[in-house]
This record gives C-alpha cells, sequence and structure tokens, in this order.
C-alpha cells in the first residue's frame, strides 16, 4: 500500500448547488481543489474552494458522509 499524499480533505458544495468539489491539504502545507478553475490554469492559485475552507467554510470528508447518510 502506498502513502497517500493528502493528509487533509473537504467538501464544498459548488455556488450553483450542482455538485461539491474535494478540497485537499498534502503534509507540506500544499493546497489543491477538483474544480476545473483550479485543475485547468497554471500557474495554480487558490480557487474560492480552498479560500472557503481556508476561511472556515467547508466540510470534512466524514461529515459530509454523515450527512448523506443521514439525508441531509
Amino acid at each position: 500500500m502506498t502513502e497517500d499524499k493528502w493528509v487533509k480533505r473537504w467538501v464544498v458544495t459548488s455556488y450553483s448547488g450542482n455538485g461539491e468539489y474535494i478540497i485537499a491539504q498534502d503534509k507540506e502545507g500544499n493546497w489543491a481543489c477538483s474544480c476545473m478553475a483550479w485543475t485547468r490554469h497554471m500557474p495554480r492559485r487558490d480557487c474560492k474552494h480552498i479560500l472557503e475552507v481556508k476561511g472556515g467554510g467547508g466540510k470534512t470528508i466524514t461529515e459530509a458522509v454523515v450527512d448523506r447518510i443521514l439525508g441531509r
């Protein structure tokens, strides 16, 4: 089994309400997001989803899974 590069993960709902994005942080403190604004642009800058997580928003992966199970 290989070690996972990403040590922290969050889920942020898209601003249009039509989906979710995964935001991750590696052990060196580097950020990534699954949105097109982050994945398709170079050089990469923090997208609005990363900024939301840095500001205390988003849900951890565990919180998002529990909410989904409970139908929230």
